[in-house]
């Protein structure tokens, strides 16, 4: 009971400690942040400083936005100032950033396309274009993504003579074939992947350290994993020979001067890489022996002193239970892997397994808490099963996940045997040369003819213009002959009636009708001037109207009621028929009521007696609105010629000739069409057709 109280508080006593360190640290990070951003206001800080300064509140800031920003500072100054160490970092930065947004991917890489100069553009681009699809592999969540990554990339034309586009190939489709052999077990590719990732650092091996130690790091980490993951003898002491090497170059690359001033760098620091070296180191105990286990653990544990539980679980705990497993501190081992399987979300089936089999594996080894290794191969099993619907999926994408690396071996293939083709087009060169000169001369004589040809039709068009312009003049002059007769009509009428009106020697009973008169003329008048405004209104645009959903069944009724109750023409019967129940279309109900009044108006002109149907139904997709009527009737051949402006069939009937052309107009700004159906015989039957959204 003593020892479970004494652990207690002693647990406490480190969540408070750690929070207080957390505390003091973010309120020491902010002043700073805030003393960094009072000296940016500074004009005298020259441009490299202003630099430095945005570096260091980029390692500063914890939000993306802000770190985003930053970084685009110093890569801005960067290029003013043509440092092509910092733009190259910098770039780097912000191409793994924006890895999964391809505009703004795109966009940084084209600033290295700009900015970056000199002999190692090549490999600056090969590792900007590279390694954010390799990111985007490394965390894909299923094999597919990978192979969206394999066919975006292998349709690229690599040339490879060229050592940095060769590198760029190389890190891709080794990224490639580790994902697919990660979520496809059964793909043995290990020994492919080393031969790839040897080429990778042959490639850059005589380039300087600032320029290969990025493809240098992908190569040592890349190949450690493989080696760790053999789990033999021979594959372990390499692993630990890249390991160790990993350290050297994490000690080099701090001497660099984009990272040795860099006093604020926080995750990616020279200590925190190093843990990451250690952690990895303490897999292989029996190589690196006791003491630099027990060194390397210690160090471990005075760096985590003072980071946040957090940092603890993921990094010393897993650290600290192999160094415990090594050193044969089982009651020690079994606490920790108890503690972290305690923090492990129960949700994540994959770590705890991995931790379960740590378990099942150390009580093997101790001999010792057989209940307990019991429960965690209870469990264990338990998961297993719940994955194996999962791993079924897996294998399923397997076949495919196979079939992409063998194209991309074929396709690569195919490429080597382009470079050696290149020897036998240089040999025939000079008969290409021969063959493009007669060719040109060829296809100089045709564009002669071409060009002839194209001016005579231009003159045959320019006269075509010019006919069409005087048939435009011919009908201008009818439609100014034309609205000097409509005007004149209803003016004499109006002119006539006024002055009888005030002529005194009528009596009052022979007066009352000429109001009615006048007022009629006037409203003749003003139509006549209505209908030309808006076709001028509707001939200044082409754009749709605003529309809106509405119901035109019972519009189309009302419009025909109405126009019933105008005619005086008793002998005509007017029919409505229709078999929906509503009709919504998205329309302009203003326009559409002119455009189905002026038929009904027009059918009732044309017609003494008879019939006059309307029909609204659905047909073909679209909406149908059918005016038909028993009148005198339009030829099939003036089908088109009636929707031109200014004509007219009867030049005795009044009108202007423009009632047909503003319905086009209006018809087809609301997304449709109207046309004479020249297959009805009885009169005439004009069909509005608007779209069905339905």
């Amino acid at each position: 009971m003593i020892n479970y109280l004494i652990k207690i508080i002693t647990t406490l006593w480190l969540i408070f400690f750690c929070l207080q360190v957390s505390v003091a640290q973010e309120i020491e990070v902010n002043q700073t942040r805030k003393h960094l951003l009072q000296t940016l206001q500074d004009n005298s800080v020259d441009k490299q400083q202003r630099m430095e300064l945005y570096i260091d509140l980029y390692d500063l800031s914890d939000d993306v936005t802000s770190k985003r920003t930053y970084i685009n500072e110093s890569l801005q100054l960067a290029i003013q100032l043509k440092n092509q160490i910092y733009i190259f970092e910098t770039l780097d930065i912000l191409c793994r950033s924006y890895k999964d947004e391809p505009d703004s991917l795109r966009y940084y890489q084209q600033i290295g396309e700009e900015c970056l100069e000199g002999a190692y553009k090549d490999f600056y681009m090969a590792w900007l274009k590279a390694f954010p699809s390799v990111c985007k592999m490394d965390e894909a969540e299923k094999p597919d993504e990978a192979n969206e990554e394999i066919s975006r990339y292998k349709r690229h034309k690599v040339n490879l003579s060229d050592k940095s586009q060769e590198v760029q190939w190389e890190m891709i489709l080794c990224s490639a074939m580790e994902c697919i052999s990660y979520f496809s077990p059964s793909v043995a590719n290990s020994e492919d992947r080393i031969v790839h990732l040897k080429n990778i650092h042959h490639l850059v091996s005589g380039l300087p350290f600032e320029v290969s130690y990025k493809f240098n790091w992908y190569y040592l980490t890349r190949i450690e994993f493989i080696y760790r993951a053999e789990g033999k003898a021979e594959e372990a002491a390499k692993a630990v020979e890249a390991l160790e090497q990993t350290e050297q170059l994490y000690d080099n690359q701090f001497e660099l001067p984009f990272y040795k001033r860099r006093a604020y760098i926080r995750t990616r620091s020279r200590e925190a890489l190093r843990m990451g070296v250690y952690s990895e180191l303490l897999y292989f105990g029996d190589i690196i022996g006791r003491k630099r286990a027990d060194e390397i653990y210690s160090r471990m544990k005075e760096y985590y002193q003072v980071k946040t539980p957090e940092e603890n679980k993921e990094w010393l705990l897993p650290s600290a239970f192999r160094y415990y497993f090594y050193t044969a501190q089982y009651d020690l081992a079994m606490r920790t892997i108890d503690e972290l399987l305690e923090q492990t979300d129960s949700a994540d089936t994959n770590s705890r397994t991995e931790l379960l089999a740590k378990k099942i594996n150390l009580v093997t080894r101790w001999k010792q808490h057989y209940k307990e290794g019991f429960d965690a191969f209870w469990e264990y099993t338990s998961l297993m099963e719940g994955n194996h619907v999962e791993e079924t999926n897996k294998q399923l994408a397997e076949m495919r996940s196979l079939f992409e690396v063998d194209k991309l071996k074929i396709e690569q293939a195919e490429l080597q045997a382009r470079y050696h083709r290149v020897a036998f087009v240089v040999l025939i060169v000079l008969l290409l040369v021969f063959f493009i000169w007669g060719l040109y001369q060829y296809l100089l004589t045709k564009r002669l003819k071409a060009t002839k040809q194209a001016l005579i039709l231009s003159n045959e068009k320019v006269a075509e213009e010019s006919e069409r312009a005087k048939a435009s003049d011919r009908m201008k002059t009818e439609f100014l002959q034309s609205m000097c007769h409509e005007i004149r009509t209803p003016l004499n009428a109006i002119c006539g009636f006024s002055t009888l009106l005030l002529n005194e020697d009528l009596d009052q009973e022979d007066k009352k009708d000429f109001p009615v008169i006048i007022e009629k003329n006037s409203n003749q008048l003003t139509e006549l001037f209505e209908d030309i405004l808006q076709v001028s209104d509707l001939s200044s645009s082409l754009e749709l109207f605003p529309m809106e959903r509405i119901d035109i069944l019972p519009i189309c009724a009302g419009l025909l009621d109405m126009c019933k109750g105008k005619t005086k023409k008793s002998g005509i019967t007017w029919l409505f028929e229709s078999g929906l129940d509503e009709c919504l279309v998205k329309t302009n109900d203003k326009y559409l009521q002119h455009v189905v009044e002026h038929i009904l108006n027009n059918a009732a002109k044309f017609t003494t007696a008879g019939t006059i149907r309307m029909n609204l139904m659905r047909t073909g997709g679209k909406i149908r609105i059918m005016v038909s009527d028993t009148g005198i009737g339009i030829p099939a051949d003036k089908a088109e010629y009636i929707f031109d402006r200014f004509t007219k069939l009867d030049d005795f009937m009044p009108g202007t000739g423009l009632g047909l052309y503003s319905c086009r107009l209006i018809v087809t700004r609301l997304g449709g069409s109207i046309y004479l159906d020249t297959s009805y015989r009885d009169g005439a039957c004009f069909c509005i057709d608007l779209p069905d959204e339905k």
